[in-house]
């Protein structure tokens, strides 16, 4: 009496177990029906009525032999075997986790396989949500940027889309305005491009359309999204038309995703770059400046560190003497990567990064340095010019670390010369008068490069407390002498000492020492020379 409580008791806990329970008995091929929990009848429409039955009685014939092949598998290896879920089974449900564990008796025979199935359904609706909210972008419904990363594997080509000036949108009219004309975004690629291409927002007002298999030339589907954005949004109840940069790469080898992606959105630079609404497609022979401009940039940073600086020395001639009485220290760089870099590439880049300030206190210290070296050469009158940048010069404490360098290398000022100019003086002129003035009552000499290439050059004379100017080597190209005389004697009147740049020949050099030119400076004295090289002395004269 108290065995068949137990068991029972034992059934009953069974039933209420939300995972279905099969006990199949075993009698060699056969397996038949011994027992069968509620969950499992609600599950696989199996019943106790069933007990006693195989699986051919019960099942249609595909899944009779998928269930018989199953279970089959434990009889012959005699071991718990488990199956995963998520798969679709013959009868078209959608499968559960199970675990079948082989019963043997008292002499090691199998007698009944107990399975454990784990109704998985709505698990798989709930993973199917955070699929959904894992590769979808929330608001456009489109796919999102870890969609594409991680399952657009072998595209052909990928257009990269950028609204141009949406964020007017946004600010004249509120974000749930914007948010609205994104949807129609949206709503525009898909009705045109529908399943055969793979559609992104790639966030914000970028998005992605993607040719899994290109079957028309770039330059024609480009042109078809251009043409989406011809049609007027409704913005607050406004007709607004917007247009769209496209930035497009193409699969040409091997390249990844995330090389396209880059490559597009180098191309939508130059698109916007060119104008806007319009497109551009990357190519790899293309030097696309801002690119270069970033690998710079990234260089640079460590060129310091890296010891890849070094200066040059031009020097500067005084014709009536016929001595060398100064030089000028010009920045040079080899890149450990990318070689020797012309100063023209990345003093620019230096400067718009601010990564001149370091780079020019450098200048200045190792400036220094070698003053020591050149005075024995062209004795302590000698002067070194250093050129200092907008961006160096507008440091609140420069003239303070220009002290403190200098007094560590031992030198004066009287021995240093910067160099500016016209265009550090353009957005700061009062805070430069100021600044120029603490440098000359510490004894620093000034000198106006590049004079007479701005527009206002005249004026800065007036201006700027300034001892000394340097003629620019495209009026001594020109030979244009009227010209030249007439800078001299200006600079005359104003008590300036004048250096003229880029002398090359003797004929400009003569031409100059007849003018009277306090300097001269120039490939016909020397070219930019590593500091051992410089030539002890300079014959000029014929």
């Amino acid at each position: 009496m108290n065995k068949l409580l137990d068991v029972s008791l034992l059934l009953h806990m069974l039933d209420d177990i939300e995972d279905s329970i099969y006990i199949m008995k075993v009698d060699g091929a056969d397996l038949r029906y011994y027992y069968v929990n509620r969950a499992a009848t609600h599950f696989s429409g199996r019943s106790m009525e069933d007990v006693g039955l195989t699986f051919f009685d019960t099942n249609a014939s595909h899944m009779a032999n998928y269930l018989h092949k199953k279970y089959m598998r434990v009889v012959k290896e005699r071991r718990t075997v488990k199956y995963e879920d998520g798969f679709v089974l013959p009868n078209g449900m959608l499968s559960g986790e199970s675990i079948l564990t082989p019963i043997f008796d008292e002499n090691d025979n199998l007698t009944y396989i107990f399975t454990v199935t784990r109704d998985i359904t709505e698990r798989k609706i709930h993973e199917n949500l955070l699929y959904d909210y894992a590769y979808h972008d929330e608001l456009s419904r489109l796919y999102n940027r870890r969609y594409l990363l991680e399952h657009v594997i072998h595209p052909a080509t990928l257009y990269l889309l950028d609204l141009d000036d949406f964020k007017n949108i946004n600010d004249m009219f509120g974000h749930d305005v914007g948010d609205t004309v994104l949807v129609e975004v949206a709503n525009r690629l898909i009705q045109q491009f529908g399943t055969n291409y793979t559609l992104v927002r790639l966030g914000g007002d970028e998005f992605i359309v993607v040719a899994n298999q290109e079957s028309e030339p770039a330059e024609q589907t480009a042109n078809t999204i251009i043409q989406l954005f011809q049609k007027p949004f409704n913005v607050n109840d406004r007709q607004m038309k917007l247009s769209v940069s496209i930035g497009v790469s193409l699969r040409v080898e091997e390249e990844t995703i995330q090389t396209l992606l880059k490559q597009a959105d180098i191309a939508l630079y130059k698109a916007k770059g060119a104008g806007r609404k319009s497109f551009h497609i990357y190519e790899a022979a293309y030097k696309y400046d801002h690119v270069e401009n970033f690998i710079h940039e990234l260089a640079l940073s460590q060129a310091i560190e890296k010891e890849e600086l070094y200066l040059q020395y031009q020097l500067i001639y005084h014709p009536a003497k016929q001595a060398v009485i100064g030089a000028e220290a010009l920045l040079r760089w080899h890149c450990g990567s990318r070689g020797i870099v012309q100063p023209n590439s990345f003093i620019p880049v230096a400067e718009e990064t601010g990564l001149i300030v370091d780079i020019g206190y450098w200048i200045i210290r190792q400036a220094c340095k070698d003053w020591h070296l050149l005075k024995e050469i062209y004795g302590a009158e000698f002067k070194l010019s250093v050129n200092i940048s907008r961006v160096q010069l507008n440091e609140e404490d420069f003239v303070e670390q220009l002290l403190n360098i200098i007094g560590e290398e031992e030198v004066t000022p009287h021995s240093i010369e910067l160099e500016i100019t016209e265009s550090t003086t353009v957005h700061s002129m009062q805070e430069v008068q100021l600044t120029l003035h603490q440098l000359r009552a510490h004894g620093f000499t000034i000198a106006l490069d590049d004079f007479g290439t701005g527009y206002s050059s005249l004026s800065m004379l007036t201006l700027l407390p300034i001892d000394k100017l340097k003629i620019d080597r495209s009026f001594i190209a020109d030979g244009n002498a009227p010209l030249i005389a007439a800078m001299l004697a200006m600079a005359k009147a104003l008590k300036l000492q004048v250096i003229a740049e880029g002398i090359e020949t003797y004929e400009q050099y003569v031409m100059l020492k007849e003018m009277a030119c306090w300097g001269i400076q120039g490939y016909y004295i020397n070219k930019p020379t590593d500091l051992p090289l410089l030539p002890k002395h300079v014959e000029l004269e014929a």
